[in-house]
């Protein structure tokens, strides 16, 4: 097993690299929200800094048993990841990254949060922070991480 920056870990499996690093580069943003939703129900939770992250065979886990949370994705069924930028009914703008299970269903959320100042202006370098991530993959609205 590999160590990595942030306290992450990455098992030798190495088909789930690409979900590994951009997990892993959205938990080093500050003021992440993640939302996992399960149908029925919707859980929220607030990315910590130096929050643990591995990829074990199929399960990705963000935190520990040691937190108040942690999340568990099985990897063999997020498939796709979409990068996401739409207006909100206050007129500004959400910005985040979802990713998805292999019958299409939001699986995960990363918000990216606190993205307007107490004027309403746009913070240009947390902007700026999504689309380097965003150009990061290939500028694409739309990923495949199935190799």
């Amino acid at each position: 097993m590999m160590l990595l920056a942030h306290g992450t870990t990455m098992g030798s499996d190495t088909s789930y690299d690409l979900a590994y690093q951009l997990i892993s580069d959205i938990l080093s943003q500050q003021d992440i929200l993640l939302s996992v939703n399960s149908g029925s129900s919707i859980a929220e939770a607030r990315v910590e800094k130096a929050l643990p992250f591995r990829i074990r065979e199929k399960w990705a886990t963000i935190g520990d048993e040691n937190r108040p949370w942690h999340i568990h994705l099985n990897m063999k069924e997020v498939v796709q990841v979409r990068f996401v930028k739409e207006p909100r009914s206050d007129g500004r703008q959400s910005y985040s990254i979802r990713f998805f299970d292999s019958n299409g269903n939001l699986s995960m959320r990363a918000n990216f949060t606190k993205m307007y100042d107490s004027s309403g202006n746009l913070v240009k370098e947390k902007a700026a922070k999504f689309d380097e991530i965003y150009t990061k993959y290939g500028s694409k609205e739309s990923l495949s991480l199935i190799r």
